[in-house]
């Protein structure tokens, strides 16, 4: 097959989606398939990937993401466009797919009504009201649309959306683990002065306010842990290094680093923490689980695809007592927090590897061109 991923942010920007799209990509070429991807270019990017066709773009008030300009570009021919987003370049992709003639995919990555605070003229009402209904005729116009959870189905249901829907979660690329485990955490925790007895709570996301890093920040205090490690960029990283915080010593900012370096970070720790209450499934998770690492996380629809509350982690209901008390509970308790370990590596090995979740979108494409073809 001939794909054609449209992407709005890819490579050099770090997220979740970028590293959704370039494991994706990876896994379906060994399969044997081509991958056009058509995204944003950045100034400075030197591109070392195959097939990977740049747009014009200009800057945005949020650091280091860049607006593609879905300017008229030669695409070579190809027998299925995939949408990782709805806007500018995915907007593209869609026209791109009805002049051609063929099957259009769309994958919701992002809860968009829960960004709309990053705009500066619209409020935010109204912005998620024209929000939810662009979605939705974006969505009504693919002919299948894919979702990491089953929270995130139900959200398009309740707007209306996607009559087509297909549950395929994120998957992780496990061969970009170190292989040597403990040496590696051995490693990191004395590059970063942290002994090796220190109980080290971990969280590897986008520095923004939406991840509602001030809690765990505010909850680190109410912990027994011996350190924090915070693992990201994003518009709050240059505020966080600088502030004076009465623990900072026990606090280390990490700052952004690139996929894949940046799993071996979920080794230093001990528990991985999470309070973001923005994700459509948390590919982080993924990553945690395989690091062999039990999650505390705050209660969403979309983690508890993720995160089986009492077996390989918890889900807590939205306030600090619970959130603190359960990360107590893991540190006091280690005959515990090793049993959840092993049961958080198991499931992400089971769930989300990257091959299978490439072979389930595989049967996907197979049955639109094939299905596109008959009619």
């Amino acid at each position: 097959m001939r794909i054609a991923f449209f992407c709005d942010s890819y490579k050099p920007f770090l997220s979740g989606v970028t590293n959704t799209v370039s494991i994706l990509t990876k896994e379906l070429r060994k399969l044997g398939h081509t991958v056009y991807i058509i995204a944003p270019g950045y100034p400075g990017q030197e591109e070392n990937e195959q097939d990977v066709f740049r747009l014009p773009s200009i800057p945005t008030r949020y650091p280091n993401f860049r607006l593609g300009i879905p300017i008229i570009k030669k695409i070579p021919d190809i027998d299925l466009v995939h949408c990782h987003s709805p806007f500018q370049i995915g907007l593209m992709g869609k026209l791109t797919a009805r002049k051609r003639k063929i099957p259009l995919v769309y994958t919701f990555h992002t809860f968009f009504t829960r960004y709309v605070h990053h705009g500066a003229l619209i409020p935010p009402a109204i912005a998620k009201i024209g929000i939810v209904a662009y979605v939705r005729a974006f969505s009504n116009s693919a002919d299948k649309v894919i979702t990491p959870t089953k929270m995130a189905m139900r959200v398009l249901k309740k707007w209306k959306a996607a009559p087509s829907i297909e549950v395929i979660p994120s998957g992780v690329d496990f061969s970009d683990f170190p292989e040597n485990r403990e040496e590696t955490k051995l490693l990191l925790r004395k590059q970063y002065n942290i002994p090796i007895s220190a109980k080290v709570l971990v969280c590897v996301c986008r520095l923004s306010k939406e991840k509602n890093i001030q809690f765990i920040l505010d909850a680190f205090n109410k912990t027994s842990a011996d350190q924090l490690v915070l693992v990201g960029g994003g518009p709050l990283l240059e505020k966080l290094q600088n502030t004076n915080h009465k623990l900072h010593s026990k606090i280390i900012i990490v700052g952004n680093v690139p996929y894949p370096e940046v799993l071996k970070y979920y080794l230093i720790g001990d528990i991985f923490v999470y309070s973001s209450l923005t994700e459509t499934q948390g590919m982080v998770i993924a990553e945690a689980k395989h690091a062999g690492l039990p999650a505390v996380a705050l209660y969403s629809g979309a983690l508890a695809d993720s995160v089986r509350s009492g077996i390989d982690g918890y889900l807590v209901p939205r306030n600090m007592e619970a959130f603190s008390t359960h990360i107590n509970r893991l540190l006091s308790e280690n005959d515990l927090r090793a049993k959840m370990a092993l049961a958080a590596l198991e499931d992400a090995k089971d769930r989300f590897s990257s091959s299978s979740v490439a072979k389930r979108h595989e049967s996907v494409y197979n049955f639109l061109i094939k299905n596109k073809k008959a009619r």
